[in-house]
C-alpha cells in the first residue's frame, strides 16, 4: 500500500485521460473545500466588518500573484522546459528550472517587500470607503498576506515542472492544502490572534501549496539555486512568452469589472444572480474542460518542441473530442434543470424563488456556451505550445472587446439577460477565431474525426434531452416539488435517466470516448493506457 500512494504520488502519468481523472478530480475536492472554507469564514465572522477586511486586503496580494504568475509563468515556463528536454537534454533542462527559480523567487520578494512598505498609500486608495480602524486593519492584513505571493510563485515554479514531467497529484491536490491553511487560520488563529490570525492562515495555505509541490519536484532533478541572473538565454524567452499572457489576464480582469459596473445600473440584485449563475456554470467547465486542457499541455509542448507535428495534431483533437463528449451532456443536464440546480444549491434562507427564477435563467444561457468556454483554453495551450503568446491575448482582445460592445447594445433590451447572452455568444465567437488562427499556422487539425465523434456524443445527448424531460416533467407531476428531498428526486431520476439514454446511444455509435472513459473507470486509472501522454496548469484556489 505504501508503495502504492508513494508512486501515485511521486510517479509519472502516461495517460491523457487518467492525468484528466487526476487533474478533475482534485479540482472538485479543491472546490468541495472552498465551499467549506467560505462556509467556516461565513459562520465564525459573519457578513460584517470582519469579512470586509478579510476580503479587501486579500485582493491586492491575490492580484499580484495573478498577473505576474499564475498562468502567465506556466504559459512561457513549460514548452521551453518541455523543449530543453527534448532538444537539450535533462541536465540543461534542470539548470535552466534552477535559474527561473531563483528569478522568480527574487522578483517576487522586491514586489513583496514594496506591497509591504507601500500597503499605507496602495490600501486605501483601492478601498476610499474604509476608515478609521476598519482601514488600519485591511493596511495590517494586505501587509500580511503580501508574503504568501512569494510562496505562490515559488510553488508555481515547482508546479510547471511537474506538470512538465507530468507528476499530477502533487500538482492537482496544492490547492487542497492552501484552503486548508485558511481554515487552519480561521478556525485556530483567529480566536488566539484576532483577524490577523485569519492572513496568517492564507500565508500557512501558500506555505503549504509550496510545501506539497516541492515535495515532489526537489526530488527529480533540482540541485541548487544559483544567482538570480538574466542571461540565460531560456529564462529570458520565458519571460517574453509570459508578458502577452499576463496582459490577457490583465484584458480579462478589466472585462469582468465593467461587466460588473453595466450590471450596478440594473435592478437590485443584479450583479448577484450574475455571480452566483457564472459560478455554477463554472464548475463543469473547470472540472472536465480546464482538466483536459491542463493534461494536453506537455504533451503539446513536447511534440512542438521536437516537431513532432502528427503527434501535436493527435494530441489535441483527442483532448477536444474528450471535452465535448463531457461538456456536451452537462450543458443538456444544465439547461434542462437549471431551476432544480439553482434551488438545491441556492435556495435556502432569503433568497426566494424570484432569485431562483432569475438566477436559473442567466444559468440557462451561460450553459449554451460551457462548451465554447471549455475548448477554448485547450486551443489556447496548443498555440503556448508553439511558444506563440501573442495570437492568443489578439484573439482574447477582439473577444473581450466584441463581448463589452454587444453587453452595452443588449442591456437595455434585455437587462442582466443580455449581459449573459452577450458573455455566451463572445465565448463562440473566441473559440472561432483560436481555431481558425490555428488552422492558418499549422494547418489541418483533424477536423473529420473531430465531426464524427461530435456527431455522436450529439446524438446521445438528444437522448439525454428527450428522456430526461419526460422524467421531469414525470416526477413534476407526481409530486408538488415543495420540499428539497422533492426537488432532489426530480433531479437525481432525471440525471440517472437520461445518463443511461446517453450511455446506450454512445455504445451503440461505439464512441471512442465512452470506451476509453469505460476502461479507465474500469480499474485502469493507474495503469500504462495506449493513449497520449498528457499535462499544464491553472490551479483554482
Amino acid at each position: 500500500m505504501k508503495t502504492f500512494f508513494s508512486r501515485l504520488w511521486h510517479g509519472e502519468t502516461n495517460g491523457l485521460t487518467t492525468a484528466a481523472f487526476i487533474v478533475g478530480g482534485a479540482s472538485m475536492a479543491s472546490r468541495v473545500i472552498g465551499v467549506l472554507r467560505d462556509r467556516v469564514l461565513a459562520s465564525s465572522f459573519g457578513a460584517g466588518d470582519v469579512l470586509d477586511v478579510y476580503y479587501a486586503a486579500f485582493r491586492l496580494p491575490d492580484l499580484l500573484y495573478t498577473l505576474l504568475i499564475l498562468g502567465a509563468l506556466s504559459a512561457g515556463f513549460i514548452p521551453v522546459f518541455a523543449e530543453y528536454l527534448e532538444t537539450k537534454g535533462e541536465g540543461e533542462a534542470w539548470r535552466l528550472a534552477e535559474r527561473v527559480l531563483s528569478v522568480i523567487g527574487a522578483t517576487m520578494l522586491i514586489v513583496c517587500s514594496a506591497l509591504v512598505i507601500f500597503a499605507p498609500l496602495l490600501v486605501p486608495a483601492m478601498l476610499p470607503g474604509f476608515g478609521g480602524e476598519k482601514l488600519e486593519a485591511a493596511i495590517k492584513l494586505t501587509r500580511v498576506m503580501a508574503l504568501s505571493p512569494f510562496f505562490l510563485g515559488l510553488s508555481a515554479v515547482m508546479g510547471g515542472i511537474l506538470q512538465a514531467t507530468r507528476r499530477f497529484m502533487a500538482f492537482a491536490l496544492a490547492p487542497v492544502f492552501y484552503n486548508f491553511g485558511i481554515i487552519f487560520g480561521a478556525l485556530v488563529l483567529a480566536p488566539v490572534m484576532g483577524v490577523t490570525g485569519l492572513a496568517w492562515g492564507v500565508v500557512l495555505g501558500a506555505f503549504l501549496h509550496l510545501i506539497t509541490q516541492s515535495s515532489v519536484a526537489l526530488r527529480l532533478g533540482l540541485r541548487r539555486i544559483p544567482a538570480p541572473s538574466l542571461r540565460t538565454e531560456g529564462v529570458r524567452r520565458i519571460l517574453f512568452l509570459m508578458a502577452p499572457r499576463t496582459a490577457g489576464l490583465a484584458v480579462s480582469q478589466v472585462n469582468m469589472v465593467i461587466l460588473l459596473s453595466l450590471a450596478s445600473a440594473l435592478p437590485v440584485g443584479s450583479i448577484a444572480v450574475f455571480n452566483l449563475a457564472n459560478n455554477l456554470q463554472s464548475f463543469p467547465v473547470g472540472i472536465f474542460g480546464i482538466a483536459f486542457s491542463v493534461a494536453a499541455f506537455p504533451s503539446l509542448a513536447r511534440a512542438a518542441g521536437a516537431g513532432r507535428n502528427e503527434e501535436f495534431r493527435d494530441i489535441l483533437n483527442s483532448a477536444a473530442r474528450k471535452v465535448v463528449f463531457l461538456l456536451l451532456p452537462s450543458t443538456v443536464i444544465f439547461i434542462l434543470l437549471r431551476a432544480q440546480i439553482v434551488r438545491l444549491v441556492l435556495g435556502t434562507g432569503v433568497f426566494d424563488w424570484n432569485d431562483t427564477i432569475r438566477t436559473a435563467n442567466i444559468l440557462g444561457i451561460f450553459a449554451v456556451s460551457m462548451i465554447f468556454q471549455a475548448l477554448a483554453p485547450l486551443v489556447a495551450r496548443a498555440f503556448y505550445a508553439l511558444q506563440d503568446t501573442w495570437t492568443p491575448l489578439v484573439a482574447g482582445v477582439l473577444s473581450e472587446a466584441f463581448n463589452l460592445t454587444l453587453a452595452i447594445l443588449l442591456r437595455n433590451y434585455f437587462g442582466i439577460m443580455g449581459l449573459a447572452i452577450a458573455f455566451s455568444v463572445a465565448a463562440f465567437f473566441n473559440l472561432l477565431l483560436l481555431v481558425w488562427l490555428l488552422n492558418l499556422k499549422r494547418g489541418s487539425l483533424g477536423e473529420g474525426k473531430f465531426t464524427l465523434s461530435a456527431a455522436k456524443t450529439c446524438a446521445a445527448s438528444i437522448a439525454l434531452l428527450g428522456f430526461g424531460w419526460l422524467v421531469r416533467q414525470a416526477v413534476g407531476t407526481v409530486f408538488p416539488l415543495h420540499t428539497f428531498w422533492q426537488v432532489a428526486l426530480q433531479a437525481i431520476a432525471t440525471i440517472l435517466m437520461g445518463m443511461g439514454a446517453f450511455i446506450v446511444v454512445a455504445i451503440l455509435l461505439k464512441s471512442e470516448e465512452f470506451m476509453e472513459f469505460h476502461q479507465a473507470i474500469a480499474k485502469r486509472l493507474f495503469k500504462r493506457l495506449p493513449a497520449i501522454s498528457g499535462a499544464e496548469e491553472v490551479q483554482g484556489r
